[in-house]
C-alpha cells in the first residue's frame, strides 16, 4: 500500500484540488548545465550514428526481447499519442498486444467486447477507464482504445485481432474514510479485492503474454515498470535511502525472465532526493536536455540505447533515484530512452467533457485515496473536481521551473 501511495501523489493532489507546485520557486528557472565539450561530442556522435525515431526504436527491441516495459511520467499528451501510433506498427511486426496501466485486469471481457465490436461505444471505453480510477479521465489515455478498434476494423476478415490488455487491480477507496482505516487489513481487503496493485499487473502479463508465449509493449508509469532498478523510497526532508523497492511488477518480470525484457524511459523530469522548494530536478542533472537543446529541432525527436552507451555513464547526485546506489548511472535505471520535445513545450492530455457530473460527483469523491483531505472535500462540487484534472495536465505550469 505505501508503494501505491508514493507511485500516485500528483494525481492524489490533484484530486483534491492540491496542485504540486511551490509558490516560492515560480518563475526561477533551474539552468541547464554547461556541457563539457568531450561529453557533448561523444554523445552526440552516438546519437549520429545510432538514434532511430521513437516508433522505430519501440519496435527494434522486439527482434530480441519479448517485454518492452514504456514508462512514463503520466498524462503528457505525446507520450499517450506516441502509443496510439504504434499500434499498427506493433501488429507488423507480429506484436498482438499492448498491456496498460489504466484499465483492470478484471474487465478484459469487455475490453474485448469493445475492441471486437462493428462500432465503437465510446460510453463503454469511458467506463472502462472509470472504473479502474475516476481520476484517470484523460481522452488520449481513452482513445488508446479507440486506435486499436479502428486497426482491427482494418484487418482482412479471418486475421487475429490486436488487443489491449488491462493489467490493473480493482480498487474502491469508498471503504476508507479516515488515515487510521488504512492500518486495518480486513478494509483493505475490500479496498483492494484483487491484491497489489504491481502484483496483479505481473501476474497478469505472466498469464496472458509469457505462458502463452507471446510478446508485448507494456505502457505504465516509470515507478511500476523498472526491471533490474530497486526504486528508492527516501526521506523528503533530509534526502537519505530509508529503503528499497524490488516488487514493482516490472522487478516481478525481470526475476522470471532476465534479459528478455527491456526498459525505455520517456523523457522527462525527476524527483528531487530533497525537496528544498522544488518537485523537479532534470534526468541525471540535465545533461540530456542541454545535448538535445543544441540539436536542431528534426533531430529531436529519437529513442537511443542507455544501457551499453555513452549515456548509460551519466551521473546523477541529485534525484531519488541517484540515492539507490552510491555510483548512480543512467544505465542502472533502465535500458532505453526516448526524447520527443523540450520539456518547456510539454502538453497535458485532454480531459473529456462532462467527465464529472452530478450524477457521479459523490461516487467520484468517494474514491479519492488519501482519506483524510477526502472527508473534507465532501461538497466538492462538478467544476471543481474537473478543474482539479486541468490542473494536474498544465505542464507549462508544473514544469515552469525546467527548460
Amino acid at each position: 500500500m505505501i508503494m501505491w501511495k508514493y507511485q500516485s501523489l500528483a494525481p492524489l493532489c490533484a484530486a483534491i484540488g492540491i496542485f504540486l507546485s511551490s509558490p516560492s520557486m515560480a518563475g526561477k528557472r533551474i539552468p541547464l548545465p554547461k556541457l563539457e565539450p568531450r561529453v557533448a561530442a561523444e554523445l552526440t556522435t552516438f546519437l549520429d550514428q545510432n538514434a532511430l525515431s521513437p516508433e522505430e526504436y519501440v519496435i527494434s527491441k522486439f527482434q530480441d526481447h519479448d517485454l518492452v516495459f514504456l514508462g512514463e511520467f503520466h498524462r503528457i499528451q505525446h507520450d499517450a499519442l506516441l502509443v496510439q501510433n504504434l499500434i499498427p506498427l506493433l501488429y507488423k511486426a507480429g506484436i498482438r498486444h499492448l498491456g496498460i496501466e489504466f484499465a483492470c485486469a478484471a474487465h478484459q471481457a469487455d475490453i474485448d467486447s469493445l475492441l471486437f465490436a462493428p462500432t465503437y461505444d465510446e460510453s463503454l471505453a469511458r467506463n472502462i477507464f472509470w472504473r479502474q480510477w475516476v481520476f484517470w479521465g484523460f481522452q488520449e489515455y481513452i482513445d488508446i482504445l479507440k486506435a486499436a478498434w479502428r486497426f482491427n476494423r482494418s484487418l482482412p476478415a479471418g486475421r487475429l485481432p490486436f488487443r489491449v490488455l488491462g493489467l490493473n487491480a480493482r480498487m474502491d477507496w469508498n471503504y476508507v474514510w479516515t488515515p487510521e482505516e488504512r492500518n486495518y487489513p480486513e478494509i483493505m481487503k475490500k479496498v483492494l479485492p484483487d491484491g497489489d496493485s504491481d502484483e496483479v499487473m505481473a501476474r497478469t502479463i505472466q498469464r496472458e503474454i509469457l505462458d502463452k508465449k507471446e510478446k508485448a509493449l507494456i505502457y505504465s508509469g516509470f515507478n511500476h515498470a523498472y526491471t533490474r532498478f530497486h526504486q528508492p523510497i527516501v526521506d523528503e526532508k533530509t534526502g537519505e535511502l530509508r529503503r528499497s523497492a524490488n516488487t514493482r511488477m516490472g522487478n516481478r518480470i525481470y526475476d522470471q525472465i532476465g534479459d528478455r525484457c527491456f526498459l525505455i524511459i520517456l523523457h522527462s523530469p525527476w524527483e528531487p532526493a530533497r525537496r528544498d522548494g522544488r518537485h523537479h530536478v532534470y534526468a541525471v542533472e540535465g545533461v540530456i536536455d542541454a545535448l538535445f537543446a543544441q540539436r536542431p529541432p528534426e533531430k529531436r525527436r529519437v529513442g537511443f540505447d542507455v544501457k551499453g552507451s555513452p549515456f548509460g555513464r551519466l551521473s546523477d547526485h541529485t534525484s531519488v533515484w541517484s540515492r539507490s546506489s552510491k555510483d548512480f548511472r543512467l544505465e542502472n535505471y533502465c535500458d532505453g530512452w526516448i526524447f520527443q520535445k523540450p520539456l518547456s513545450q510539454y502538453e497535458g492530455c485532454t480531459v473529456p467533457d462532462a467527465w464529472f457530473t452530478e450524477a457521479n460527483r459523490l461516487e467520484a469523491i468517494g474514491q479519492i485515496a488519501n482519506p483524510d483531505p477526502r472527508v473534507k472535500h465532501k461538497n466538492r462540487t462538478v467544476e471543481s473536481l474537473m478543474e482539479s484534472l486541468r490542473d494536474d495536465t498544465n505542464f507549462q505550469k508544473r514544469f515552469e521551473e525546467l527548460w
